[in-house]
């Protein structure tokens, strides 16, 4: 059975729902748009039941906007439709991701089975030095030591799709990520076979509206796990 593609995208972004369908036409890749929820002029009623503000302020040390809610709302959504078919693993992608042809190797491989979560594009990951295992001839796939950013572009398995639904519901952080995601484990391919366009002012459907400055957040040193964060980025190298 084909590995499903869902490409999340708000309804009226045409210009990235056309160059995501050439891009992925052009590797071959059949997908289908999840339209996305719209929070530009705030979110919408019927949204507000399905999340926690202030357990968001609390957890990011300030609050998220509307935007930020949508975009991880959408995601949710991405996730009920995946555990909603029979497909044992799945490819999410964003309208604004840029893959390669390195895509296609790793599909090839099957190397969405080796962790129910694996990031084809990420920021500021870290990884533990000499970990990993080959996927493709030029393709590595390496656990994630510590969270990272960026869900632009990532396979799940159902597991994985489940364990991520019960961390959002309802919605109380970025849709990267809505917890420690090396607990799934998470991987992380390298070199990174999706991109990301620079953000230019204007282009953000997620930056207006973003609170700029954190509060404290005084009570993540109160958590067991941050100290095992600590340690790992300690020992670990950053490879995005």
């Amino acid at each position: 059975m084909p590995l499903p593609v869902f490409v999340i995208s708000l309804p009226d972004s045409h210009a990235r729902r056309a160059a995501i369908s050439d891009a992925l036409g052009g590797l071959g890749l059949a997908f289908e748009f999840v339209d996305a929820v719209d929070g530009r002029s705030g979110l919408p009623a019927d949204q507000e039941p399905c999340v926690d503000r202030q357990a968001a302020a609390h957890d990011l040390g300030r609050p998220m906007s509307d935007a930020e809610l949508a975009t991880a709302l959408s995601h949710v959504l991405v996730y009920e439709r995946f555990l909603a078919s029979a497909h044992e693993h799945a490819l999410i992608l964003e309208d604004d991701a840029v893959p390669t042809p390195d895509l296609i190797a790793f599909l090839d491989a099957k190397g969405y089975t080796a962790a129910p979560l694996v990031l084809l594009h990420h920021l500021g990951a870290r990884v533990l030095p000499h970990s990993g295992t080959r996927v493709a001839e030029t393709l590595n796939l390496r656990p994630l030591a510590v969270p990272c950013f960026r869900a632009t572009a990532y396979t799940l398995s159902r597991g994985g799709a489940e364990w991520l639904l019960e961390r959002t519901r309802p919605v109380s952080g970025t849709a990267d990520w809505p917890a420690d995601i090396t607990r799934l484990p998470a991987m992380v391919v390298d070199p990174q076979i999706v991109h990301h366009p620079r953000v230019e002012l204007g282009q953000s459907t997620i930056a207006p509206g973003r609170a700029t400055r954190g509060g404290h957040r005084w009570h993540r040193f109160l958590d067991p796990s941050y100290a095992r964060r600590v340690w790992r980025k300690m020992r670990s190298e950053r490879i995005s």
